[in-house]
């Protein structure tokens, strides 16, 4: 590409006067400790990989002995995203919905509970894209189940177990089969990751909103993104369920929608807040961050994103309580 047509280019970009919001480097890094997808360096093939937002799986294995308080549901299987987004409301009916349901927040299971360990289950979707020689491309994905055990001072052990590995088409599955070593690993493993605990902001919405609502020239949408950030890997007591919720109640451009389903078929209250419409908005429709409250409790259920087409749910929070026990390291 020469320069002449770097200037045409430069020329027509609608955002080109449009500045560029900063990076938040600490939330990269947060939630690169917790990605569980691989990155290694594969050569003949030029290789990409990016974690898919499609609706989360089951097929679920239990980790023998461990005792936990879990969030309710109904059992393991199979089940598709949400087709239809959930409805907006106006921003006065979101704050009456979010601070009722802080205002009455019930006990989770697990606020009784006790033990060594934090321990959470999530699952979320994951997917490999591999660019052959001839142009085309090989793709797979494949569900994710995630657990964690994170002690007191930070050190953690983790459990992954990959899924239900699917292919796009009859070239992406032959290729993968012949390049085992590129396919992700469906045994379960289990290893000790650094030490590194995210610290949980104090009881009070203002504290959460400085914690999570970073930056905040991403718009409304960047404090769902905190938020869905922080369950995934802390358990909050009641006082802090309350003021998390309190916190997105008084985010303007943060709405309550109606009810919705999990892929676990839960139900809760759908909170959205438009992609894009920070202070300086993004031309076009980009869709909403999507969260799904439990009205009871005020558990964060799970976490998604919603456009014309459809909701997906990037992340679906299984279980969280605490624990006195853990599953061996693979050896």
């Amino acid at each position: 590409m020469n320069d002449r047509t770097l200037d045409l280019l430069a020329a027509a970009d609608p955002a080109r006067e449009a500045p560029v919001a900063p990076g938040d480097v600490e939330a990269l890094l947060r939630r690169a400790a917790h990605d569980v997808t691989s990155y290694e360096v594969r050569v003949p093939d030029r290789r990409r990989r990016a974690l898919v937002a499609v609706a989360a799986g089951v097929a679920v294995a239990a980790v023998a002995g461990t005792a936990v308080a879990v969030l309710t549901g109904p059992g393991a299987g199979p089940a598709a995203p949400v087709t239809t987004p959930p409805g907006a409301v106006p921003s006065s009916v979101a704050t009456s919905c979010l601070e009722r349901i802080a205002g009455d927040i019930h006990a989770a299971p697990y606020d009784t509970a006790a033990g060594a360990y934090e321990y959470l289950r999530t699952w979320s979707h994951g997917g490999d894209t591999v660019q052959l020689q001839d142009g085309r491309f090989a793709r797979a994905a494949y569900q994710v189940e995630l657990s964690t055990w994170t002690a007191a001072d930070g050190a953690q052990r983790r459990r992954t177990v990959v899924q239900q590995v699917t292919y796009a088409d009859e070239t992406s599955e032959a290729y993968f089969r012949a390049h085992p070593s590129q396919r992700q690993r469906t045994d379960p493993r289990v290893e000790d990751v650094p030490a590194g605990r995210t610290p949980v902001p104090a009881a009070d919405p203002a504290a959460m909103a400085d914690a999570l609502f970073r930056p905040r020239e991403n718009g409304p949408s960047q404090a769902l993104v905190g938020v869905a950030d922080l369950v995934r890997v802390r358990v909050l007591d009641a006082a802090h369920r309350a003021a998390l919720l309190r916190f997105l109640a008084r985010t303007d451009g943060v709405t309550c929608g109606g009810e919705a389903t999990d892929p676990t078929g839960r139900t809760g209250v759908t909170v959205t807040a438009p992609i894009g419409k920070g202070p300086q908005p993004s031309p076009g429709d980009h869709g909403s961050e999507l969260l799904l409250v439990d009205p009871a409790t005020g558990d964060i259920l799970a976490a998604g994103y919603a456009d014309g087409t459809g909701t997906i749910w990037r992340d679906t929070f299984l279980e969280r309580g605490f624990t006195d026990s853990r599953p061996p390291v693979t050896p």
